[in-house]
């Protein structure tokens, strides 16, 4: 009986260290990236869960997100959306190799390349 309990717990204890692991493919989104297709739209996403996005050198959105396998989650702080929304959510697909970023929406691939961030 004692074995059977110690061993259940055991169990319990490793789902719930694995559980609380970090998928870390989230890692290489971290950094600035630009539009391939339109080179004055900028993505930056940093270490520290914040995202921004610019247009022509101007800040045009920004918030938190959350990148957990090949899907991102943005949480816009700034207005967006139709008729300018205070705040939204969008669910995108990701997938990036050392200096490429393509997210995935429903009308299709936006390529990105990694940029040096200096000016």
């Amino acid at each position: 009986m004692r074995r059977s309990v110690l061993t259940f717990l055991s169990v319990i204890l490793t789902l719930g260290v694995s559980s609380c692991l970090v998928d870390s493919s989230w890692l290489g989104i971290v950094g600035h990236w630009q539009d391939t297709e339109a080179p004055e739209f900028e993505l930056e996403f940093t270490s520290g869960g914040r995202f921004n996005e610019s247009f022509f050198g101007e800040r045009v959105g920004y918030g938190e997100f959350r990148a957990d396998g090949r899907t991102i989650d943005l949480h816009y702080l700034s207005p967006c959306g139709e008729g300018s929304q205070v705040s939204c959510d969008v669910r995108l697909r990701f997938t990036v190799t050392e200096d490429t970023l393509i997210i995935t929406d429903a009308q299709g691939d936006l390529v990105y390349r990694r940029v040096d961030s200096s000016p």
